[in-house]
């Protein structure tokens, strides 16, 4: 089986790029959609890591923050 060309910092960079320009945070199902074949530990490695910078910045059309409580 061959490993996947995505990364953590794939899924980081896509999302930030959507935060930029949308200023909505892409779910899941959509970075699965962009990032097919993405290992599940690097997805939420992603994930994790744009969140942690993110921090308690507003997400458009919302009172609730990017906050991840895992």
């Amino acid at each position: 089986m061959q490993s996947s060309c995505w990364t953590r910092w794939s899924v980081y960079e896509y999302m930030k790029r959507r935060f930029v320009c949308t200023g909505q945070v892409p779910d899941e199902s959509e970075l699965l959609e962009e990032l097919p074949d993405i290992d599940q530990v690097e997805l939420d490695e992603g994930m994790a890591e744009f969140r942690l910078i993110l921090g308690n910045w507003p997400i458009a059309g919302s009172m609730s923050s990017c906050s991840y409580d895992a």
